[in-house]
């Protein structure tokens, strides 16, 4: 794919998906509307965008810029359309999020579309791990998540089928769930990181 193209098209769904994010937090009831804003919800499609890039290089771009525009979709609809402010420290704090997360998941969807050994299931771990670890994280925090828990065994549900669904072989599968265990470690860490900047 080209790069403009890339560029274009990896801007362009993520300015749909965040704008689908502020509508299905209106539209899904009680605590699942939280499906619609949770954090990897957003990654899912970066990085299957990321899996568009011919390099690493164009992957991260692309994510990132996916990213960006979800991010652009999300806080232009909410605070144009709906007229709901925001703070500025959020807006970078989810600025930088997305210029890590493009950059990690970018590379990832490129790995696991690109290569077929190892770096090939490190992509689904990566993906897979990460749903498992917010889900877990509901339960980390269950004071403050008590009324979500079935949200967070839902990602959970969704972690475990993208491991079924990304991988061809059940070889496959068991070597990427392994390979998810020091992801499910690092992607609590980086909740708790969240917890303690948001």
């Amino acid at each position: 794919m080209k790069l403009w193209n890339g560029v274009f098209i990896s801007f362009f769904i993520g300015i749909i998906v965040g704008i689908l994010t502020v509508l299905g937090q209106g539209v899904l009831p009680g605590s699942w509307n939280l499906l619609a804003n949770s954090r990897v919800s957003w990654l899912l499609p970066s990085f299957f965008i990321g899996a568009m890039g011919s390099t690493k290089t164009k992957s991260a771009s692309f994510s990132m810029i996916s990213l960006l525009g979800m991010f652009i979709g999300y806080y232009g609809y909410a605070m144009q359309i709906q007229n709901v402010p925001h703070s500025l420290y959020f807006i970078l704090i989810w600025t930088g999020a997305a210029i890590v997360g493009g950059t990690i998941f970018g590379i990832a969807g490129f790995l696991w579309r690109r290569d077929n050994g190892v770096k090939h299931k490190f992509g689904s771990a990566l993906i897979g791990g990460v749903f498992i670890s917010e889900g877990l994280d509901k339960f980390i925090h269950i004071n403050d998540y008590r009324h979500m828990l079935n949200v967070g065994l839902v990602q959970i549900v969704i972690g475990f089928t993208l491991f079924l669904v990304l991988e061809r072989t059940n070889k496959g599968r068991i070597f990427s769930l392994i390979m998810a265990l020091p992801i499910l470690i690092l992607g609590i860490i980086g909740f708790q990181i969240l917890h303690f900047l948001t």
